[in-house]
């Protein structure tokens, strides 16, 4: 039985995803893509995975790169995540705003305010359908804020989302 792309999407918007920004720094200049398809792959190595469209710009970018960083985003940055998802007044490729830190290994831009930094060296890339799916060997970290007080940003069901209460 085929599951049509439409009743899968809305499987897939029932899962609670944190949002992330990937960064790259390439020849071409510096791009950022918000992304909600990342997840931890493995400790030992530590490696990290996240998706991205075949036909997305960011796809060629990361190709081009020897690395790359995530950036985890916090509730606060709605406008953030709206910009490198392309919905934003600046582009994907204007890190004009967000200071000068960039990650040591993949010199990819640091994002300000993001909850934590993951600077990453390109282990590897997969084929994923219409996506790759690019491992990263996680070579920095840097965390920031308290973690009893850390407000996520979410994706959920087509709508940002902040995490209520602990259970």
């Amino acid at each position: 039985m085929a599951v049509d792309a439409d009743t899968f999407k809305g499987a897939m918007s029932r899962f609670a995803s944190g949002v992330t920004v990937v960064t790259v720094h390439t020849d071409a200049g510096d791009y950022g893509m918000t992304a909600s398809a990342f997840c931890s792959l493995s400790l030992e190595p530590p490696l990290v995975l996240v998706c991205v469209k075949r036909t997305a710009m960011t796809h060629q970018r990361l190709m081009d790169a020897d690395g790359f960083a995530i950036n985890l985003l916090s509730a606060d940055q709605k406008d953030v995540s709206n910009r490198y998802a392309g919905w934003g007044a600046l582009p994907q490729d204007d890190f004009s705003d967000q200071g000068d830190a960039r990650g040591s290994v993949s010199g990819a831009p640091l994002l300000d305010g993001a909850m934590a930094w993951i600077d990453c060296r390109r282990h590897a890339v997969h084929d994923g359908g219409d996506h790759s799916i690019f491992v990263g060997r996680v070579e920095g970290v840097s965390l920031h804020g308290d973690r009893d007080t850390l407000e996520p940003l979410l994706y959920f069901a087509g709508s940002y989302r902040q995490a209520g209460e602990r259970l």
